[in-house]
């Protein structure tokens, strides 16, 4: 179902709009778990670990590109609101060039580059007790999984036009049918043909050929709202660069926040094997809780962009503000359950004492960041939507590489320093990241400028 971004109750109109894009990231967060414990089960160690690794090395690649989908719903986005059909279907076009031509480069870059990252990675090369190595079983895990990248593109493409169009819920039916598709190939593949790392990575891309069908059956069935010819599909270079100016910051925030995190692990990693097991328990509790902001900045996100061509950027403004409101909702009692009942919270994630003491450590001061992380993701969601994509991914890079890194480092320093200590630098990354979000709307967007806002591809 389609929504009118630019039009209706606000607050109905957000709950409606974020609540299967909520829903697509707890099905997903779902899948990955039931995927660990079926390779758990009925895999060795080895394919295990495998198929982690190989997983985070090839989804590393393809989040360089990440930003690309990202720029064209926005631009995609200010369009339909500006009612623009002709640029609208241009956009789309070239949305659809730019996913092919990213798939093919990223297979191509996993293919060429792949067992030099398993290399550098060190992913253990020791033969477990059914004669395979982590190292071998991710390089079969990362070489099949490329060959799908075309089928993940088409479906992730699809689903992203359709929710700068208005339409969440669609994207949402497609998520669930692919990660359903997936658990059960991945039972048969896994489990009595015994196929470890190699059965997880054939059972995605089967999963996402399938989603990627039924996603264009529905266009075609459904249609966009304006026409979209064939002849929609051809490169033009203007709109390409928009789609770019816009994207490209963001695929640089993905990629080098994601290194942002990867250093934090490393210093965990220094202070010993129950610290390091307690970061991968707490990463797992504020995942679970990071899934409501992320789902409200997307939802903004889109409606911004809509608002904004539709010449009504306030609503777009006022959008944020309640989504605000809805976020602290939640984050201001997991805050406190989590400062006050963190040994509770993270037992239920490990029964090793030593464990639960380090995450419950950790948990603490991390779940400041529950309060900060309302306010700048639903602030992201706004400013993309406005086109201001390069601001947010510097004020994420000065917090992740001036404030997160450094705070952590120096705190670890501290003789006796614990994972309490290690925690303040993310929450210190996020306020700082706060702070220059009210900056710089003070400065660049309060009174009348917000009113001087363009269509990107009109700037």
């Amino acid at each position: 179902m389609q929504l009118s971004l630019t039009e209706g109750k606000i607050s109905n109109l957000l709950v409606r709009f974020s609540l299967p894009l909520l829903l697509s990231s707890i099905i997903q967060m779902a899948y990955s778990m039931v995927d660990v414990i079926i390779l758990g089960w009925f895999a060795s160690p080895a394919s295990l670990a495998g198929a982690g690794n190989g997983a985070n090395l090839a989804m590393s690649i393809m989040s360089l590109f990440f930003g690309f989908s990202t720029g064209g719903m926005i631009l995609l986005g200010q369009y339909y609101g500006a009612k623009q059909d002709d640029s609208s279907a241009k956009t789309v076009g070239n949305i659809i060039i730019l996913q092919a031509a990213t798939s093919i480069i990223g297979m191509l870059l996993i293919l060429a580059v792949g067992r030099l990252f398993i290399t550098i990675t060190n992913v253990p090369t020791e033969i477990d007790e059914k004669g395979l190595t982590a190292a071998a079983e991710a390089w079969n895990y990362m070489r099949i999984l490329s060959f799908g990248l075309i089928f993940q593109a088409g479906y992730n493409t699809i689903s992203s036009i359709l929710r700068a169009l208005g339409n969440s819920k669609t994207p949402m039916v497609f998520i669930a049918i692919s990660c359903s598709i997936n658990i059960l190939l991945d039972l048969l593949f896994i489990g009595p043909l015994g196929m470890g790392a190699s059965g997880a990575a054939l059972a995605t891309i089967i999963a996402q050929a399938f989603s990627f069908g039924i996603s264009v059956a529905y266009l075609l069935r459904k249609k966009l709202p304006f026409a979209f010819p064939l002849s929609s599909i051809r490169f033009v270079w203007a709109t390409v660069k928009t789609i770019l100016r816009l994207g490209i910051p963001i695929s640089l925030q993905t990629v080098l926040n994601t290194i942002s995190f990867i250093a934090i692990a490393s210093i965990i990693n220094n202070m010993g094997l129950y610290a390091s097991s307690a970061n991968g328990v707490v990463n797992t509790v504020v995942n679970l809780f990071m899934i409501i902001p992320f789902a409200l900045g997307s939802a903004l996100s889109a409606i911004s962009a809509q608002n904004l061509g539709a010449g009504n950027p306030e609503r777009a403004l006022e959008a944020t503000k309640i989504g605000v409101v809805f976020s602290l909702v939640i984050a201001i009692p997991a805050t406190l359950a989590a400062s006050f009942f963190p040994t509770a919270i993270v037992s239920l994630m490990s029964p090793h004492p030593d464990v639960v003491r380090a995450s419950a450590e950790f948990l603490i001061p991390f779940s400041w960041d529950f309060l900060f992380v309302s306010f700048v993701f639903c602030l992201n969601g706004f400013f993309n939507g406005c086109g201001i994509t390069t601001f947010v991914a510097v004020h994420e890079l000065v917090a992740a590489f001036a404030v997160r890194i450094p705070v952590s480092w120096l705190l670890s320093l501290i003789p006796g320093a614990t994972l309490f200590h290690v925690g303040i630098g993310t929450p210190a990354a996020t306020l700082a990241s706060l702070l220059m979000c009210l900056v710089y709307y003070k400065v660049k967007l309060s009174g009348d400028k917000l009113t001087r806002l363009k269509i990107a591809g009109d700037s």
